[in-house]
């Protein structure tokens, strides 16, 4: 059953008379609309897409109707009846849809909207062979891309030229970025999200590059952080993070919470001392949007399912001094998990 059927076997379970979904990475990864506005609207009986006219051309026929629509009243009236005149109780993405919305869709208070977010989640987190060999493309050109910046390291260089190094490469073998790059030297390797600056390299320093390509929608992510020169405290810190990346892959298999991979991660840090210089999470899904759910945190209850790709990225930021954050994608397969490089589509049932 694909991912759509299965969002509309999830109506009567959960007593929902409709579903509406609005956000464009969840049209495209429910019935492949590569469009930046649309409302996908399914009932026991129909999916429908309502769609800008323009936009029509962009969307394969088959998986749903089409329907287009002009102007935002017309929108509104439009959903309003594909719900159906008994409807009362629609599923949401509740992220997606504003305040404004849903005093639109309900002017008279006669719906009630219902958040479907883990539904939802739930079904985008869980991606076809097809979709993990679209994101292993994506991870090989990501893997490229930052070998090419790496190459280009050399005293003086800024981190803004390894930028546009590294996003020229994935411009020209992917759709484009899964979000802006990380690009950090010496001490700016601390900030775990440092905007690309003009600071040079000097000799000595760490060097971080957190970056994804995007392949049939599917967003990659990875991070390496290498010592440029010498420096026995900073190789300290690589090995570290290293070994909890290590402890992290060996703990995934399906049936583990999101919390005991984290904890993987976080003993051999916590042993070393440096508990309160990591993040409060240690990795994510990855799917049609970079950061999806399971996130993998403290706490975190929810259970890792075949088919989930994740990007496991523990790391150690020491302010002052520097940063390291080492990022693979692992894909959850029945008897683990594997380097999303290595995985082969056999191991994955559809």
């Amino acid at each position: 059953m694909d991912r759509l059927a299965q969002l509309q076997a999830a109506l009567k379970p959960a007593a929902l008379d409709a579903l509406l979904l609005t956000a464009p990475y969840q049209l495209r990864a429910f019935c492949g609309a590569q469009v930046s506005a649309g409302a996908l609207v399914v009932t026991p009986e129909r999916r429908v897409l309502l769609l800008d006219p323009r936009y029509q051309q962009a969307v394969k026929p088959g998986k749903v109707e089409i329907k287009p629509y002009v102007g935002i009243h017309e929108y509104a009236r439009a959903l309003r009846e594909l719900f159906g005149p008994d409807a009362v109780r629609i599923g949401v993405y509740a992220p997606a849809l504003s305040l404004a919305d849903m005093q639109t869709l309900n002017p008279h208070g006669d719906l009630t909207f219902v958040p479907a977010d883990a539904l939802i989640n739930e079904l985008t987190s869980l991606l076809s062979s097809a979709e993990i060999e679209a994101l292993q493309q994506a991870e090989a050109v990501t893997r490229q891309a930052i070998e090419v910046a790496f190459a280009a390291l050399r005293p003086g260089v800024t981190e803004r030229q390894l930028q546009q190094l590294l996003l020229s490469h994935i411009y020209q073998e992917s759709e484009g970025p899964s979000f802006e790059p990380i690009i950090a030297f010496g001490s700016r390797t601390a900030l775990p999200h440092a905007h690309p600056g003009m600071t040079a390299l000097g000799q000595n320093e760490l060097v971080t590059i957190d970056a994804g390509a995007v392949i049939d929608g599917l967003h990659a992510d990875l991070t390496v952080t290498r010592l440029f020169g010498q420096s026995e405290r900073a190789q300290q810190l690589i090995d570290l993070t290293q070994q909890a990346l290590e402890a992290a892959l060996q703990a995934v298999r399906p049936g583990v919470t999101a919390s005991e991979v984290d904890e993987a991660a976080r003993a051999p840090i916590r042993a070393a001392g440096l508990d309160q210089h990591t993040l409060r999470g240690i990795g994510h899904a990855l799917g049609y949007q970079t950061h999806q759910f399971p996130i993998l945190r403290e706490h975190g209850q929810e259970k890792l399912q075949v088919g989930q790709v994740l990007a496991i990225e523990p790391g150690v930021y020491l302010p002052g001094f520097g940063g390291v954050r080492l990022e693979k994608m692992i894909v959850v397969t029945e008897t683990g998990g594997r380097l999303i490089s290595e995985w082969r589509s056999e191991e994955r049932a559809e």
